[in-house]
């Protein structure tokens, strides 16, 4: 007598397996990011001046160092000058910015090594020690994507002015590491208008155990990288938001694996009935 048939099989295990990844349709995404809590993200604090309508003290971001041939007379501005915050104008009136965040965002002149920065050991304006309020980490299995609105072609930027978005870490020395950047460049077709913040985006891939980011404290940067061929203008930058994302098994491969534990389980399903004869 033929002993019975096991109920579990191949044919029972591929069918939920091959639904599991039909469930899953072409651009849904398999993970859902975790928003990064940025301190100041959206440059609200320090408040802008009423009467000049900036402020160049900014809350946790730091300012680049002054550059040893930087030279004040031919801006007519001093190093301290081309970073700050400013308030967003009423609707209704021609510079208003239609998609701030908020009532304030920053801007960073077109000038060669003008940029703001923020780290685990960052300082800002009140150059006290570091407070360690942004705190996240590269974390081995996970991506990360950082998102920034801007609008360039303030002040009569010149075409090719360029600012370059970065995340990064510091090495044992202290010193800036790039993991992953954006360079955005100036154009009248990249940048119709003056009112609306494009968003652009730098991406670091999963993160593997073995990178020498690895474990680091993230680190996110604006710089200027004009030249002195095309300096001059300032950027408008707002909203800084950074995206974790978890990495997880592709459905077909998670549906799939059900059959490989299936098939261990129907073969010695079988053994134990061959040997029951």
């Amino acid at each position: 007598m033929l002993p019975n048939r096991p109920t579990l099989h191949a044919r029972g295990l591929f069918r939920p397996a091959l639904a599991l990844c039909l469930a899953v349709l072409p651009g849904v995404a398999l993970a859902q990011g975790t928003s990064i809590s940025i301190p100041n993200f959206s440059f609200e604090s320090q408040l802008a001046s009423l009467d000049t309508d900036t402020n160049n003290d900014i809350d946790d971001w730091e300012t680049a160092p002054q550059p040893a041939d930087f030279n004040p007379g031919q801006s007519g501005f001093t190093w301290n000058e081309l970073t700050g915050v400013f308030g967003n104008t009423p609707v209704g009136y021609p510079d208003h910015i239609d998609n701030i965040d908020g009532n304030q965002a920053a801007y960073i002149f077109a000038d060669p090594e003008v940029a703001l920065f923020q780290d685990y050991n960052s300082t800002d304006w009140q150059d006290l020690p570091p407070n360690h309020a942004f705190d996240a980490v590269f974390e081995p299995g996970h991506s990360y994507t950082l998102t920034i609105g801007i609008i360039g072609g303030g002040g009569d930027m010149a075409a090719g002015a360029s600012l370059d978005l970065s995340l990064y870490y510091r090495d044992g020395s202290g010193d800036m590491v790039n993991v992953a950047s954006t360079s955005v460049v100036y154009s009248s077709t990249a940048f119709p208008t003056t009112t609306d913040l494009i968003d652009y985006q730098v991406t670091v891939p999963t993160v593997q155990a073995t990178d020498p980011w690895a474990g680091q404290n993230i680190g996110i940067e604006m710089l200027s990288t004009a030249t002195a061929s095309n300096e001059g203008g300032y950027w408008d930058l707002d909203n800084v938001r950074l995206t974790d994302i978890p990495a997880v098994p592709e459905p077909c491969s998670a549906g799939f694996l059900v059959i490989g534990f299936g098939g261990l389980i129907l073969v010695r399903s079988r053994r134990r009935g061959a040997a029951a004869l």
